[in-house]
């Protein structure tokens, strides 16, 4: 009855941990997707309103995964895992050393991987290209004020001589 128990336990822990990793991978699917509005609206369209509006959905999609990840240290503890295990390093490959006869695992976890790099990959692009936007911008925002301060000196000097 006790290894029964064991058992149901261990399930459990599958089905919790199956379930958190498809969470992630939709919600960073979904992170994913903004990352390339964010690029769009700040390459194709120079929309600063949007971008700002954009990131603001971003903030909510990061802290929908950071109750994720609050999630999983019910179901690590439930699994038994050591401290040392707990980070995401190594914790896919302690899962899959729990549960080896499990076919949906392996796959889910690589998932995981993949949308996790594809959103960081995707995130350096999307700061890369905000830099040298915020740099084309800034330089703008420098010829403006030196033409207005011009203007200011020029009509400080009594302005214009045709007059």
């Amino acid at each position: 009855m006790q290894r029964q128990a064991h058992s149901h336990s261990q399930d459990k822990v599958l089905e919790q941990a199956k379930d958190l990793i498809q969470r992630e991978i939709k919600f960073c699917r979904t992170l994913r997707a903004m990352i390339s509005r964010e690029l769009e609206a700040i390459v194709l369209n120079g929309d600063m309103d949007e971008l700002s509006d954009i990131l603001g959905q971003k903030d909510e999609i990061i802290s929908q995964l950071q109750l994720l990840a609050d999630g999983w240290k019910d179901v690590l503890n439930d699994a038994g895992l050591p401290e040392n295990v707990k980070s995401t390093d190594g914790f896919g490959v302690r899962l899959l050393e729990m549960y080896p006869n499990d076919t949906e695992l392996p796959a889910l976890i690589e998932e995981s991987r993949e949308v996790a790099e594809s959103i960081m990959k995707a995130e350096d692009d999307a700061i890369s290209e905000l830099e040298k936007h915020s740099a084309g911008l800034r330089s703008q925002m420098i010829t403006r004020a030196n033409a207005k301060n011009a203007a200011a000196s020029y009509a400080k000097m009594g302005g214009g001589y045709f007059y």
